[in-house]
């Protein structure tokens, strides 16, 4: 009986002792979990305050980049007005130089204006028999421009075939008078 008693005896303090350890476990496990939900959860805060950032960064950078779309199409089109204004100043200078070298054939356009204007005071003087302004006039517009330019046999640069025709007509008037004189 002795025997039956210890055994009986002896299994109940193995039993306190399972359950004891068992509660701790239990308890160690409840506790290993609550750490890794307390770590999960500061983890998914940074991670949602980095998103955050990441998010607000490229918020910024799609702006920058729309506003540099914008800028973008608003210099296409001072681009093509400006291109439209080069073609219209291209058509009214009406030359083959225009299409190559804008500045030179406006250049030229100017200098054909002076010119004009030149044989037009020549010829008034010539007409109000002001033969010395006439020459002195003549003589001027030679030296600026060159006889042979005038006359259309210069290499470059010479002028329309009206300006060839009218500064040989004014050429043979002041030759005229200088051989009658």
């Amino acid at each position: 009986m002795d025997e039956q008693k210890k055994t009986p005896d002896g299994s109940k303090p193995e039993k306190k002792l399972s359950r004891t350890t068992l509660t701790f476990y239990i308890i160690g496990l409840f506790t290993v979990a609550l750490a890794l939900i307390l770590i999960s959860y500061i983890a998914q805060a940074r991670a949602d305050r980095q998103l955050d950032t990441l998010t607000n960064q490229l918020t910024e950078q799609q702006t920058v980049a729309q506003g540099a779309t914008q800028k973008m199409e608003d210099l296409q089109k001072q681009f093509d007005a400006q291109s439209k204004a080069l073609d219209g100043v291209r058509s009214a200078l009406d030359s083959e130089l225009a299409q190559t070298d804008v500045v030179a054939a406006a250049t030229l356009r100017m200098e054909e204006r002076d010119v004009y204007a030149g044989l037009a005071r020549i010829s008034a003087q010539l007409l109000s028999e002001n033969t010395a302004d006439a020459v002195r006039e003549y003589d001027a517009l030679v030296e600026k421009y060159g006889a042979e330019r005038l006359l259309g046999s210069a290499a470059e640069n010479s002028f329309g075939s009206d300006i060839n025709k009218l500064f040989e007509a004014v050429q043979k008037q002041i030759e005229d008078l200088t051989t009658e004189e």
